[in-house]
């Protein structure tokens, strides 16, 4: 099993899609990577020197993203597959308010560990994948898509500029769900150096104004350099910074929506 899905808590849910054929059906009976709020978390031996050591705590802590069990540790500069990265958001999604019904949420601990779809989401993800159910979801609920070819390839580093544009669609699907109400203008947008001319431009200047989710690498100089692989440290503290932004938002009158 994966490292994001080592888990000591479990989900247990039917996962119904906003927009989804009546033929579909996603069983989801999984052990996703989140601990109950407030558990223990482990004092990993890597990431003290980190930038993001503290998010990266708390991001576990909130259940958004594991550790290594094996030896203790997070491995903060492993790079982030596209399958790691839709257990993240599913998780974060997890904890806004949203409709039990199209967004997993935590019920007692109770289920095993079978992970089942009915059919593959994509031509190179089988329907006994670890991140199957997932993938499926993500797809049937406009989070993220495959590529041209039929295929998803789960396995493909995420870019940085590709974690903000996911972590846009998950914003979105949190206000059509109910989840929030807008987002707030919570600063003035970063001016990266290097984004002028990339296709990503506008989604990465939002996220940046929102809650400071997008910020340079390792937080130093003014670059975002957005084909660069994301590591993990970063995906757990953007992560982290939304899922905050989001709570802080549930208790705005006045807030300032992204633009489709």
């Amino acid at each position: 099993m994966k490292p994001l899905l080592k888990s000591t808590f479990n989900f247990l849910g039917l996962l119904t899609a906003k927009t989804v054929a009546s033929s579909t059906a996603i069983m989801l009976l999984c052990a996703f990577m989140t601990k109950p709020v407030g558990a223990e978390v482990p004092s990993f031996t890597d990431v003290n020197a980190d930038v993001y050591a503290q998010e990266i705590q708390e991001a576990v802590q909130k259940g958004l993203i594991a550790g290594f069990t094996s030896n203790n540790t997070f491995r903060p500069t492993l790079e982030l597959t596209r399958e790691q990265m839709i257990s993240i958001v599913i998780n974060m999604l997890s904890k806004l308010p949203v409709s039990s019904a199209t967004v997993p949420h935590d019920p007692p601990a109770a289920a095993g560990n079978l992970l089942k779809v009915t059919n593959k989401p994509f031509r190179d993800v089988n329907a006994t994948r670890w991140s199957a159910a997932m993938i499926e979801w993500a797809k049937l609920n406009g989070i993220m898509q495959g590529y041209s070819d039929g295929t998803f390839r789960p396995t493909q580093t995420v870019t940085r500029a590709e974690l903000m544009a996911v972590l846009r669609k998950a914003i979105q699907y949190a206000d059509e769900g109910g989840g929030i109400s807008g987002m707030v203008n919570k600063q003035q947008p970063i001016a990266f150096s290097d984004i002028s001319n990339h296709w990503a431009k506008k989604t990465i200047t939002e996220m940046s104004v929102y809650c400071g989710v997008a910020t340079p690498v390792n937080e130093t100089g003014n670059a975002f350099s957005p084909n660069l692989g994301t590591r993990r440290n970063y995906a757990a503290a953007a992560t982290l910074r939304l899922l905050n932004c989001l709570r802080g938002v549930e208790t705005k009158t006045k807030t300032i929506k992204i633009k489709n």
